[in-house]
C-alpha cells in the first residue's frame, strides 16, 4: 500500500488543479504551499466526516457526564469522545460484562456482530441518539441506554494510515478549497467538488467490499419441504 505524507497530498492537490510545479515539503514558504497548508486541516476533517471510512472507524464505551439530561427525548448524556469527528452509531452493551470494554475488545470480540446479524440482538442493539453541547461548549451524546458503546469516525492525523481512496478524496477537496487562491478559476473549483463527491462514492464501494458476512441460505431440500 502506498505511504502518504502531507507533502504528497499537497502535490496530488496541485496536480488536480493542473499545476505542474510541486512542493518538496509541507513547510515550504512558497505561495501554493502556504495556501494548501491553510486549508489542509479543514479539508482533512471534512473528508473524514463526510464518509464512514473503515480505517478511521473506532469503538468506545461512553463516559457519563454526571449531569441530568435536559434532552426531552433522551434519559442519559455522555461525553463526546475527545478524538471523535462524527458519531455513526450508539449501541446498548452486554450488562453482564464485568470489565470495561476497550477498543481492542470491541474490535475483535464483536465488531462483525455490531455490523451484521447481531447488531439488533439482545446485547448489541443499535439505539437512537442525538448530539448537542453544554453551556461551556463541550459536545454531548444523548441516548436512552446505560452503559453504551459508540462507533465513530476518529480524527486520524497520521497520513501513513490513509487509504488510497481517502487520500484521493482529500486531495480533491483540498484542491476545491484552494482553487480560488491558486488558480482563480471558478470552473476548476466546481470540477474539484464534483470529483470529490465521486471519490466518496468509490470509498463507499471499497469499504463495502472489505469484510465478511455469513449468508444464511437454506438448503434446497428445506425449501422444498416448505
Amino acid at each position: 500500500m502506498a505511504k502518504y505524507t502531507k507533502a504528497k497530498i499537497f502535490n496530488m492537490a496541485l496536480k488536480n488543479l493542473g499545476v505542474s510545479v510541486g512542493v518538496q515539503g509541507a513547510n515550504q514558504g512558497d505561495r501554493n504551499t502556504v495556501v494548501l497548508d491553510e486549508f489542509y486541516e479543514t479539508a482533512k476533517e471534512k473528508t473524514l466526516a463526510d464518509h464512514d471510512w473503515g480505517f478511521a472507524s473506532c469503538f468506545r464505551e461512553l463516559t457519563p457526564t454526571g449531569n441530568t439530561s435536559q434532552h426531552p427525548k433522551f434519559q442519559y448524556e455522555y461525553d463526546y469522545p475527545n478524538n471523535c469527528l462524527f458519531v455513526r452509531e450508539v449501541y446498548m452493551i452486554d450488562k453482564e460484562r464485568e470489565k470495561p470494554i476497550t477498543d481492542e475488545k470491541i474490535s475483535f470480540y464483536n465488531m462483525a456482530a455490531l455490523h451484521y446479524e447481531d447488531r439488533d440482538s439482545e446485547y448489541l442493539k443499535r439505539q437512537q441518539f442525538d448530539t448537542g453541547s453544554d453551556d461551556t461548549g463541550n459536545r454531548i451524546i444523548f441516548t436512552n441506554v446505560q452503559p453504551a458503546v459508540v462507533r465513530f469516525t476518529r480524527l486520524v492525523n497520521e497520513e501513513t494510515f490513509y487509504t488510497p481512496e481517502f487520500a484521493m478524496a482529500l486531495s480533491w477537496y483540498l484542491a476545491f478549497l484552494a482553487a480560488p487562491s491558486i488558480t482563480g478559476a471558478r470552473v476548476k473549483t466546481a470540477d474539484c467538488l464534483q470529483i470529490y463527491k465521486q471519490m466518496l462514492r468509490e470509498g463507499t464501494t471499497a469499504d463495502a467490499n472489505e469484510g465478511f458476512r455469513e449468508e444464511k441460505n437454506e438448503c434446497d431440500w428445506i425449501k422444498a419441504r416448505d
